[in-house]
């Protein structure tokens, strides 16, 4: 289905023939779509509810004039729960118009409404179970640099332009849980009883306190996570909720200078390194990369604790060798580039592992 749903409000849902079709008919061929349209746009669920009820109410052309003050009433109790940071401009309006938009308000309202009276939201996506027990927050970045977002736990989000972050004024007891669409680096306060996870479209990112950085904007066609410090877990979000049960699963493990990239066509994870690995902080001595005769294995020592990544080779690929260079403004691959080049080396970088082996084995 090629249109673009993903800025509907709630008339543009219920004006739409694949929406009609899947509202009113239970065998529709467009069920799967939106089953699972609503599971990947969370975000999106409360007007696609509310959308779906004033459907269902034009059907049976239901009137809702007597039920203004019980609406309202409901309406008051949703905006306390559900309160954007953003404030809108509304532009002028023919008096139609207006009676229309009020009734997809009040739509929205009656079935959210009874949503929280009944609180049987097991089948519903985690944002929208969560929008109805405690308040949400809403921040865009319509700017063009990053803005800083500061949550109750003492995490800091830094949110890049165009991108979208929702998350709770107070955190649960038991978990942390955002939701990106976008850009953003996260510094995440530690607490080991209280992890953090991140939903940013079709992946969740999971840690106890760490930073990291995740670019999930929704043209795009991968999700990547990128790990400054600290460990975090990475899951497919159809892997992650299928595993609901299971407290101690662990997803693809990053560690600092790797990266996870989901590929939204195939639905699978990797795991490498980021472009540009950065030399981690000794807190012993300042790393030096200054090498005199020194041989090849204590080099490869040497960037392994320096970058965080792991080096492997045969034996024979550095026995008897050694280097005399000095590499102190390189890169990490520069650095590997000048090793390989002078000695007849090449490597290459599987599952963010850093493989050396000679360029003209011997057979």
């Amino acid at each position: 289905m090629a249109k673009d749903f993903r800025n509907f409000e709630i008339e543009d849902f219920a004006f739409d023939e694949t929406f009609q079709n899947w509202v009113l008919d239970p065998d529709s061929e467009y069920r799967s779509f939106w089953e699972q349209y609503i599971a990947s746009h969370p975000r999106q669920t409360d007007k696609i509810l509310a959308a779906r009820t004033l459907v269902l109410e034009l059907k049976t052309q239901q009137s809702i004039s007597d039920d203004h003050d019980l609406a309202d009433s409901i309406w008051q109790n949703i905006q306390h729960r559900i309160r954007p940071k953003r404030r809108w401009l509304l532009p002028a309006r023919p008096g139609w118009q207006w009676a229309a938009s009020i009734a997809f308000l009040l739509g929205m309202a009656a079935y959210l409404g009874w949503i929280y009276l009944n609180r049987d939201l097991t089948h519903l996506p985690a944002i929208a179970r969560q929008s109805t027990q405690v308040e949400l927050l809403e921040e865009v970045n319509r700017t063009t640099g990053t803005i800083k977002i500061h949550l109750s736990d003492g995490s800091v989000v830094s949110l890049g332009r165009d991108s979208r972050l929702t998350y709770p004024r107070e955190f649960a007891a038991d978990q942390r849980e955002v939701h990106l669409s976008g850009e953003a680096f996260f510094e995440v306060h530690k607490n080991p009883s209280q992890p953090f996870l991140v939903f940013a479209d079709e992946t969740v990112t999971k840690v106890l306190g760490t930073s990291f950085r995740i670019k999930a904007y929704a043209g795009s066609p991968k999700v990547i996570v990128e790990v400054r410090t600290g460990r975090v877990s990475v899951f497919a979000k159809k892997d992650f909720e299928k595993e609901l049960t299971i407290p101690e699963r662990k997803g693809l493990i990053l560690t600092p200078n790797q990266q996870a990239i989901f590929n939204r066509d195939l639905s699978h994870l990797d795991k490498t390194l980021i472009e540009v690995p950065v030399i981690l902080a000794s807190p012993v001595e300042k790393i030096s990369f200054e090498f005199n005769n020194t041989p090849l294995d204590r080099i490869f020592q040497v960037l392994e604790n320096a970058y965080g990544v792991e080096i492997i080779y045969e034996p024979e690929v550095v026995e008897g060798r050694s280097l005399t260079v000095g590499l102190e403004d390189e890169s990490l691959y520069e650095k590997l580039d000048v090793i390989c080049k002078t000695l007849s080396l090449s490597y290459q970088i599987v599952d963010a592992q850093i493989i050396i082996e000679n360029k003209n084995p011997k057979k």
